[in-house]
């Protein structure tokens, strides 16, 4: 009988089963509740199987009322259907299929798309006869009508399934004449080298930009006695491994005893746990067999032979938390300076580790530029100066695609080395070979398997949204919410009971991040990733591998078309300069979902042969002008868009009169070059719409308080209807809404005024919000006055996190109700004046983190950041005539990063100075100043720039200056009598 001394510390935060000597996690409710809405979406190893076999359900419900023939045709077809998807599932799980099983796969998911298609033409044409409701005589006419159309459909979809029908008869008898066994074994696969051990046993002569990241993290690794772990995550290839091995090399001796273990995907703990024991030296009594020992007798001797010793213990390549719960049970807590260093992929998993404590997670980056060309040129020619002049330019090239990761840089390079010549020809052909790496080049295997390992390792709803992202160019920044959209629009995402479809889809963003699979490239002021980038290598994995299952097909030449699968799915093109149209028209896309245009080619395939597309995006970058139009009169007929981004900047567009038929349609987006763009006039019928963001002077017809879905709305200009900002009162549903206002030379006063109270009121309705932008350029004194009347918190501000209320004064004073909003991470606040502890009232917000606030006036008083003010505030920028107004205390904005001063040179010589107390701000790592004003003497200028890099230098951070002085200024200031107005022309002033 095992003891059962530490099996508590197994069931900390996580439940475990115990079945023999093996741990397996607990599902929790909410993971089988995830596993049921996986099997209802599309994905690209099972196609549309999973959505296809729930919408035929929902076909056999009472409201289509099917011909009896078609009834039990379609039961025919979910019940084998369902029978292919489990084998299909089998298939995909299987990690190398034998060539029949793939080329099965690969009919069946053709098979489930095709179906779906035509069972979703169905039950929009049922759907949209049934919404028409006539009413009279014309009314008796119309119902007459469309019973007989009704009849037409039912007896067009039952001679279309009896179509189906022999197509799922002929593959499932395909099937059974090829097959060999009816289960599908996990096929033997070649030996492979564990490339761990590779980066383990590396000359640290042959290492190359470690120094910083080692030095880095022993530092981190030194002070203390009490045990301490210590997290290296990053992306496959960056050479985590091998930097874990370079500090156990440089430290072994400090320690008494040691081990470095690596983990596997599906790690087999109790082996793990008896290779610790051997390495840290534990010699077990000559009656004792271990061979018997289960995981508790491991981790008992373990925790006993290290709980007075000074371990340093190395676990490399740990993939998921619930193995770490039970390795940190043989870890004891001692107080002899022991330290436990971490390799891992997941940045979660990173967390976990180390218990929350952010300090000790260590992101891997990549090389820089110049440690690549050196570890690069090192392994080909010894040193960078022995490369040959005609071979930098290939170089070069070739390491823009490793992008710094230290796998491929050496893989590519070992590659170049191993050919006897050093031709330009061959370096090109070995750029060249890069993009289509994992389909042709042998020698590239190792890079090839460690990519490929971050990807199998996936959940099926996580590869499909991976692949997804080949539909993007090279080196292209990718939008979180474009990807969300996107993901929701092609039924990737399972819309069930009680959860928000865009939440999941967020969710699964997260975890792709979590991964080191994506980059980040832009984060918002509350730490959430808002746009990401692929790698170049993984890239063309995702490349291959959508092509190999005509996911997504992606060409940068029209003529590439007549190359392509026989059905399109989903067509990424990035075309520039002219194309011949006439070539579009010779393929057939009627089963395409997906369209993205990229490039400065206005060319668009004839969108009348989409007929089931679920999402167009097209963005055309700047190029050289043209006045031809891009005519989007066709989307009209795209009956079931979900996602519609349209991004021409400096290009006219021309759009249908109508889009009321598009009722699937999510999000429409739209940024074009022409001032005055016209919207469809039935676009406030669109009931399903959630996102709605066109330009800043776009005027929307009568009728947008119908528009009751609405999610997202910008941009919402003052110059709309009075009826129309009425109407915002009905959107309830809006979470995300910018309104300005910039005609104001042209305003009827009293017109302007009228509007100003119905906005007021109209927000105040809104419940939902949670980022709120208001701006302009000009502001009557009439709606300042009103959103003074705000003495309470408006309802609609609740859940506020993103208040934006920029360039003229919105408020006479900073606004008191503010002070309760518990959600609000990012505030910009323009106010007239500032009186007594106005500031204050901000102080106290728990989640503050920005902080961007413009005082018109000459403050009233002085402005006085408290002690233990601001508690996690990052970045404050303050706009004041009179800088010296404002003064910190000790404590104050202990977390504060960046220090933005913007204020007028005006009067520094009597007024001047920096304010005071900037040494207290302990965390400052730079300093801004933004110094402007017109006719002030260069000596106040001088002096103002002197003073706030005296500030900087002198802070103990050493914080970073950037001064910048202008004729102008980011910001208007009144000042006094005696002091004259100074700014910059009203158009040009901007934040």
């Amino acid at each position: 009988m095992p003891s059962l001394q530490y099996l508590p510390l197994f069931i900390s935060h996580k439940v475990f089963l115990w079945i023999g000597n093996k741990t397996t996690q607990a599902l929790p409710k909410e993971g089988k509740a995830r596993s049921l809405m996986e099997a209802a979406v599309v994905t690209a190893s099972h196609g549309a199987m999973g959505s296809l076999i729930a919408k035929l359900g929902d076909l056999l419900a009472a409201e289509y009322k099917l011909l009896k023939g078609a009834k039990g045709q379609i039961l025919f077809l979910k019940a084998e259907l369902e029978s292919m998807h489990v084998f299909l599932k089998k298939i995909s799980d299987t990690e190398q299929p034998d060539e029949q099983d793939k080329c099965w796969a690969k009919e069946v998911r053709e098979l489930s798309y095709d179906i779906e298609d035509s069972v979703s033409e169905f039950m929009l044409r049922v759907e949209h006869k049934s919404s028409c409701k006539p009413r009279g005589f014309m009314g008796f006419i119309n119902r007459s009508t469309k019973l007989l159309t009704t009849m037409n459909i039912r007896h067009d979809i039952a001679k279309e399934f009896e179509g189906l029908k022999v197509r799922v008869v002929e593959v499932r008898e395909r099937r059974m004449r090829y097959q060999q066994t009816n289960d599908v074994a996990p096929r033997t696969t070649n030996t492979t080298i564990d490339l761990r051990l590779l980066a383990m046993y590396a000359e640290a002569s042959g290492l190359v930009g470690m120094d910083g990241p080692t030095d880095e993290l022993i530092q981190l690794m030194g002070g203390g006695d009490e045990l301490k772990v210590l997290s290296i995550v990053g992306f496959g290839g960056l050479g985590k491994t091998t930097l874990a091995n370079e500090i156990y090399c440089k430290l072994q001796g400090e320690f008494q005893c040691r081990a470095f273990v690596s983990v596997s995907q599906k790690p087999n703990i109790r082996k793990l746990l008896r290779t610790m024991l051997s390495q840290v030296g534990f010699v077990a009594p000559m009656d004792t067999n271990m061979e018997i020992w289960e995981e508790t007798e491991f981790i008992s001797a373990l925790r006993k032979f290290l709980l007075k010793q000074r371990y340093l213990i190395v676990i490399d390549d740990i993939w998921e938390a619930p193995a770490w719960d039970i390795i940190r049970c043989a870890l004891p807590e001692n107080i002899n300076g022991s330290r436990v260093l971490i390799t891992t992929r997941i940045e979660t998993v990173a967390r976990a580790c180390c218990a929350k404590n952010i300090e000790c997670v260590y992101k891997m980056k990549a090389l820089s530029d110049q440690d690549s060309r050196s570890l690069f040129f090192k392994r080909i020619f010894g040193a960078e100066e022995a490369c040959p002049p005609y071979l930098m330019e290939v170089s070069a090239q070739i390491l823009k695609k490793c992008g710094g990761l230290p796998l491929a840089i050496i893989t590519t390079s070992s590659l170049i080395a191993s050919q006897p010549s050093k031709l330009k020809e061959h370096w090109e052909h070995v750029r060249d070979s890069l993009g289509s790496s994992f389909e042709v080049s042998p020698s590239l295997d190792g890079m090839r398997q460690i990519l490929n390992l971050s990807y199998i390792n996936l959940p099926h709803y996580l590869k499909t949204c991976m692949l997804y992202l080949s539909i993007y160019p090279e080196d292209y920044t990718i939008n979180k919410n474009d990807l969300v959209r996107q993901w929701v629009s092609e039924g990737f995402i399972c819309e069930g009971r009680g959860t928000d479809p865009e939440d999941i889809a967020k969710s699964y963003f997260n975890e792709l991040i979590n991964r080191s699979l994506i980059q980040p490239v832009h984060t918002n002021y509350n730490g959430e990733v808002m746009s990401c980038r692929v790698h170049d290598m993984m890239l063309d994995l995702i490349l291959y591998k959508s092509r190999e299952d005509n996911f997504i097909t992606v060409m940068d030449d029209i003529q590439d078309l007549t190359r392509q699968p026989a059905k399109i799915r989903r067509l990424s093109l990035s075309l520039d300069g002219a194309i011949d149209e006439t070539v579009g028209r010779s393929f057939q896309l009627s089963q395409t979902r997906m369209l993205a245009r990229f490039g400065t080619s206005l060319y668009l395939p004839p969108i009348l042969q989409f007929k089931h597309l679920r999402v167009l995006t097209i963005e055309i970058s700047s190029g050289p002008y043209s006045s031809e139009s891009l005519d989007l009169n066709g989307i009209c007929h795209l009956f079931q868009l979900g996602f519609l981004k349209i991004k021409a900047s400096g290009r006219h567009v021309v759009l249908p009169s109508k889009i009321g038929r598009l009722q699937q349609l999510k999000t429409f987006e739209i940024d074009v070059g022409q001032s005055e763009l016209q919207l469809p006039s039935d676009i406030v019928h669109l009931s399903r719409l959630w996102h709605l963001i066109v330009p800043v002077k776009v005027i929307f017809p009568s009728g947008i308080s119908n528009m009751k879905s609405l999610r997202t709305l910008h941009f919402f200009h003052l110059r709309n209807s009075l009826d129309n900002i009425k109407g915002l009162r009905e959107l309830t549903n809006l979470t995300n809404v910018q309104i300005g206002y910039f005609d104001y030379k042209s305003t009827n006063i009293d017109e302007f005024a009228a509007k100003c109270r119905e906005l007021v009121h109209a927000l105040g309705n809104i419940c939902s919000l949670k980022c709120l932008l208001i701006h302009s350029y000009y502001l009557s004194v009439t709606l300042r006055a009103c959103l003074d009347s705000w003495c309470s918190v408006p309802t609609s501000f609740i859940h506020l996190q993103s208040f934006h209320a920029k360039y003229y004064p919105w408020f006479s004073r900073i606004p008191g109700w503010i002070g309760q909003h518990h959600s609000l991470y990012d505030l910009q606040l323009s106010v007239q004046d500032v009186y007594g502890d106005d500031v204050g009232i901000l102080s106290q917000l728990p989640s503050l983190v920005r902080l961007h606030l413009h005082i018109h006036g000459v403050p009233k008083d002085k402005i006085i950041i408290r002690g233990r003010g601001f508690p996690v505030l990052k970045h404050f920028t303050v706009g004041c005539f009179r800088i010296s107004y404002l003064a910190f205390e000790a404590g104050a904005m202990p977390k504060l990063e960046r220090l933005e001063l913007c204020f007028n040179a005006q009067g520094w010589d009597r007024y001047g100075g920096v304010p005071a107390g900037i040494e207290y701000l302990s965390g400052l790592k730079e300093v801004i100043g933004d110094i402007g004003g017109r006719c002030v003497k260069g000596s106040n200028r001088r002096a103002a720039e002197s003073a706030l890099r005296d500030v900087a230098g002198l802070h103990p951070g050493h914080p970073v200056s950037n001064i910048k002085v202008s004729d102008g200024g980011r910001y208007l200031f009144d000042g006094n009598d005696d002091e004259p107005r100074e700014q910059e022309d009203g158009n040009s002033s901007s934040a």
